[in-house]
């Protein structure tokens, strides 16, 4: 990048003072000596400062093997006959889509089919990753994972950054969208299958060395893990984040996610760097 002017530096603070709303031609008529051409690259310039430095604020969580957590989330898709909302369950380790499930509504009902699902043919992740839709706490969800030793992280309220990996998955989803929208209701579900079994087998990814989804979900070593060993260790950290954390204004299952995120990093299986995005 090269030097500054003077000009340059105060068209770039005021880029900075107004989170980058502000246009090239504003910049020229509000810095003497600039001009429009220099102000829109002063402009493209601060942006990509200004984008690196919140990156390398970040906090990268890495998920470091397969089967320790599968995120789920859902989409809603407009069809030839009207709206449905496809459930999707991914890897958190490996961008494998283990299954997705659809219904006219977003409720109890699907979020249990969708795990009863994912788990009988998949086996039983130490966590799912949920947001705070009503659907995912319910008595019925809450049974079925207790049952299966199964723990559950919410992420933090209004917060989707924390969902990002599949937010962008189900940005490739979209890739579809048009298609699906010619459908019948009744025909969707059996064509998302198809399309995540293209997504997952014939995507060769160089985030997995150039294999694709399924070839390295395939290879995954089996988790072995004393569950109920796990199960206790995250309440007993939960209760001691809880004597020593001031818990106005935080949401009540605080103390737990954080237990959990604990407890798999010293076993390994999540990695926490900060900056890890530049």
């Amino acid at each position: 990048m090269r030097p500054l002017s003077q000009a340059a530096k105060r068209a770039s603070e005021l880029v900075r003072r107004l989170h980058g709303l502000v246009g090239a031609e504003s910049l020229r008529r509000s810095v003497p000596g600039i001009s429009r051409r220099e102000a829109a690259w002063v402009k493209a310039q601060t942006l990509t400062l200004m984008e690196r430095e919140r990156k390398g604020s970040l906090t990268r969580v890495t998920v470091t093997r397969p089967d320790v957590m599968r995120g789920l989330d859902g989409m809603y898709l407009h069809g030839a006959e009207g709206t449905l909302h496809a459930l999707f369950t991914a890897d958190a380790a490996v961008p494998y889509r283990t299954q997705v499930k659809t219904a006219t509504r977003y409720d109890a009902q699907l979020v249990a089919r969708a795990l009863r699902s994912d788990i009988d043919k998949h086996g039983a992740p130490l966590v799912y990753r949920f947001d705070r839709a009503r659907a995912h706490d319910v008595p019925a969800v809450r049974e079925m994972l207790q049952a299966h030793q199964v723990l559950v992280v919410h992420g933090p309220p209004r917060c989707p950054r924390f969902y990002g990996q599949h937010e962008r998955q189900n940005r490739e989803h979209r890739a579809w969208t048009n298609e699906l929208a010619m459908l019948p209701l009744e025909q969707i579900e059996l064509r998302l299958e198809e399309i995540l079994e293209a997504v997952n087998k014939l995507w060769r990814r160089r985030t997995l060395g150039w294999k694709t989804a399924y070839e390295a979900w395939s290879a995954r070593p089996r988790l072995e893990i004393d569950r109920r060993a796990l199960r206790e260790e995250v309440s007993e950290r939960a209760a001691g984040i809880r004597r020593h954390m001031q818990c106005r204004g935080k949401p009540a299952d605080l103390a737990e996610r954080l237990a959990i995120e604990q407890a798999l990093e010293t076993r390994g299986y999540l990695r926490q760097q900060i900056g890890g995005w530049c």
